[in-house]
């Protein structure tokens, strides 16, 4: 940042934005704005959820028809299982945005309260850095979503126009963006290509809008946890023990408070994972079968192209879920370091009192908050291992058979 820009003091709307393709498509879930009557955070539309809603019942409804068709019957399936997949990987985001959303709210207007106002404040805490992570991510999503998504739904377009083998020939799964199916074979008719691209583009884009959306609640979230349990070990670590003999009064008031904002931001914490436990638990392993299943497409094929329109998602599936993880283990370092910061102290210089309370606060602190789902996974690095272990085992099952 140059030195003659004015700094501004940052608001929690700065980390709340969407992307811009949500904007245009009106698929923006949470339009963050702020109440005149007590300056909450609340969100002022429901239009993309609604819109969402309605996206994913085509999808799904004729999708579900044709598979249990294809059950019952007999019947061919038009199902391409990595996109299928995938789409069920982003809807489950999707479902738990809508299922959680009045929890969303309230945790980000807790997250807002505790947030320095003040610009000194927020430059103790070192907000700048939170600031600047958010934005250089932000970035990146950016990008990766405004050129691979227009890739990924084109791609067909082209297989369609440089391949297809004439007016009278179905089209071609390859052809397809999602696949899957439509009353009155629309899929397979060349005359009604573009009709049916358009609609599958619509839902393609109400996935990934779920998946940025879930994205950016769950890193805000997290860098703002991070930024204030940083912030509190550098404060354990500050304090002075010896002031507890010569400043008793003083001294254990800001010791009560310490104490007090440790328990405030394991409760947050504990809410944070309530959020997000339940798509942990399923889209992880969800997404574990999708990349098997791109996976199982790249090994199979030499064309460029269907490798550039395979290889996007899978970059996504990969680089996603190990950040998610790497976000998880972040969080855990950042709780064991207030033990650190307690262990380090010169503990013994303090008073009897102070002693005797120090033994129960250590207890306290090796409370290590982490993130995990009904104590069947922890969201850290071993969990990213384990994913793709199982990705890996699918896909040689799957290449075996």
């Amino acid at each position: 940042m140059r030195t003659t820009e004015v700094m501004k003091p940052y608001r929690m709307e700065d980390f709340l934005r969407p992307q811009w393709f949500q904007q245009q498509s009106q698929m923006v879930h949470f339009q963050w704005q702020r109440n005149p009557e007590d300056n909450s955070l609340v969100n002022a539309s429901m239009r993309g959820f609604w819109l969402s809603a309605f996206l994913n019942v085509v999808f799904f409804g004729s999708n579900g028809s044709d598979i249990l068709l294809h059950l019952w019957l007999g019947r061919p399936a038009n199902q391409n299982p990595p996109v299928f997949s995938i789409t069920m990987y982003f809807s489950i985001r999707g479902l738990m945005l809508f299922l959680k959303r009045r929890q969303i709210v309230e945790f980000v207007n807790d997250l807002d309260r505790e947030c320095p106002r003040d610009l000194v404040s927020q430059l103790d805490m070192q907000m700048e850095q939170t600031y600047r992570n958010f934005w250089q991510r932000y970035r990146f999503v950016r990008i990766y979503a405004h050129v691979g998504g227009p890739i990924f739904c084109l791609m067909p377009v082209a297989f369609f126009l440089l391949g297809h083998e004439g007016k009278g020939a179905p089209v071609a799964q390859h052809e397809q963006l999602l696949a899957g199916w439509l009353p009155w074979d629309l899929r397979k008719d060349p005359r009604f290509y573009f009709l049916v691209w358009l609609i599958d583009v619509s839902c393609t884009i109400c996935g990934v809008s779920f998946f940025v959306t879930f994205d950016n609640l769950f890193n805000v979230m997290q860098g703002q946890l991070l930024m204030h349990l940083n912030y509190l070990a550098r404060q354990f670590a500050d304090l002075d023990p010896s002031q507890s003999v010569s400043h008793e009064a003083s001294f254990f008031s800001h010791l009560r408070m310490l104490v007090q904002r440790q328990q405030l931001l394991n409760g947050l914490c504990n809410r944070y994972n309530e959020i997000f436990k339940v798509a942990f638990l399923v889209s992880n392993f969800v997404g574990a079968g999708s990349l098997c299943f791109y996976l199982f497409m790249l090994s199979e094929t030499s064309e460029v192209l269907i490798i550039t329109q395979y290889i996007l998602p899978t970059m996504v599936l990969v680089g996603f879920t190990f950040e998610i993880c790497l976000r998880g283990a972040q969080l855990e370092e950042a709780s064991e370091r207030l033990e650190l910061a307690l262990s380090s102290q010169k503990w013994y210089l303090g008073s009897q009192r102070y002693r005797k309370f120090f033994l129960l606060w250590m207890q306290y602190a090796q409370r290590t908050q982490k993130l995990g789902a009904f104590g069947l996974i922890e969201v850290n690095m071993v969990h990213f291992t384990d994913i793709m272990q199982l990705a890996y085992r699918l896909f040689t099952f799957l290449k075996s058979h």
